[in-house]
């Protein structure tokens, strides 16, 4: 699955599903951009940047895994409640990614500017009062906001349970995100720490939540909750794991970041925990410039021969399989309906092993 350009392109199990997910997007965005573009003519911008974003080349795993557990509980796949549904997953992802990019300080995002790195060039080319850099954060917190809120809006007319588990979804991304800024403010490096994060952070928000709703929207949140949950909860770890990865070695053409760009952030991930276990005080001495903004290319390419000289990515590399082997077996002894099983077989498989 890779393309003529060296990215890994989208397997079978996204492509042939995202159509009416992004033409749901599209609409919600662009209704009330022409609604309050009426209202004021600058308000035009917050919505272009945050269709830019949506737009901008995300993978749609989320709704994916909503998706194929929707159809595997029996879902109707023309229904237009599941479409809104998977839609506000997506638009959900799009204001966890407005936030995260001011909070890590990204200047890019899948290869373009980050919406607070546009809006702050666009304060300084327009020489406008006040700070560039302050500008530029608070509308992409704002357009943070206003993904949210429309992300609330494509969930609503929902069941009791189909609510509860969106509520735990938001709460659950907001918590793993104040983990992740507190332990890389603290430069804790730990595994408990790092496999907390990863849990909340990223496990439950990218792969068992958006599996639970799809089976609840079915109506068969109970006899396939605990059953999706063992396939989901490994998948949500490998998929944050292979994400530490590729935030070390990742090539900047394929991932649309800069290459270290984790580095730099000082992201408590168990990757580097266990490369801090397992480091030489030589070693532990390179590895402590990590979380440090200004990293040189050779700074970077020292933590990378570090990370793979002690065999922390060797061992994380070993987990994803080990955990990927898990999931696949939990998904063998389940009753699915369509085809939901090979494609879950093949979310999990793109997941482990993407490059981007």
């Amino acid at each position: 699955m890779t393309s003529k350009n060296g990215q890994t392109e989208n397997p079978k199990s996204i492509a042939d599903i995202v159509g009416p997910i992004n033409q749901r997007l599209a609409e919600a965005i662009r209704n009330e951009h022409q609604l309050w573009e009426k209202v004021d003519a600058n308000l035009a911008d917050p919505f272009i940047s945050l269709e830019e974003l949506v737009f901008s080349g995300g993978k749609r795993l989320r709704p994916a895994f909503f998706y194929w557990a929707h159809i595997g509980a029996g879902g109707d796949p023309n229904s237009v409640e599941a479409t809104n549904i998977a839609a506000a997953i997506e638009m959900l992802h799009a204001f966890a990614l407005a936030h995260d990019d001011v909070m890590d300080r990204s200047e890019a995002r899948r290869g373009e500017p980050s919406i607070w790195h546009r809006f702050a060039n666009l304060h300084e080319e327009s020489n406008w009062h006040g700070n560039s850099l302050h500008f530029g954060e608070a509308v992409a917190i704002l357009v943070g906001d206003l993904a949210h809120v429309l992300a609330d809006k494509l969930m609503s007319h929902t069941s009791p349970i189909v609510t509860q588990l969106w509520e735990e979804l938001r709460l659950e991304v907001n918590i793993g995100q104040y983990l992740d800024v507190l332990s890389g403010a603290k430069g804790r490096f730990d595994h408990h720490s790092a496999r907390r994060i990863l849990e909340y952070k990223t496990g439950r928000y990218s792969v068992q939540r958006p599996l639970q709703l799809g089976a609840a929207v079915a109506g068969k949140y109970g006899e396939l909750s605990q059953s999706l949950t063992d396939y989901g909860q490994p998948v949500g770890v490998v998929f944050q794991l292979r994400d530490d990865i590729l935030g070390v070695f990742g090539n900047t053409e394929e991932t649309g970041k800069p290459t270290g760009d984790d580095l730099r952030e000082g992201k408590p991930t168990p990757l580097m925990a266990e490369a801090f276990d397992r480091a030489s005080e030589k070693q532990r001495h390179i590895l402590g410039k990590i979380g440090n903004a200004n990293l040189t290319p050779e700074d970077i390419s020292n933590i990378q021969e570090v990370v793979e000289e002690t065999g922390a990515r060797r061992v994380i590399e070993k987990e994803i399989k080990e955990l990927t082997d898990s999931a696949l077996k939990a998904l063998s002894i389940m009753t699915l309906e369509g085809n939901a099983s090979e494609a879950l077989n093949e979310l999990a498989h793109f997941v482990a092993y993407r490059t981007h």
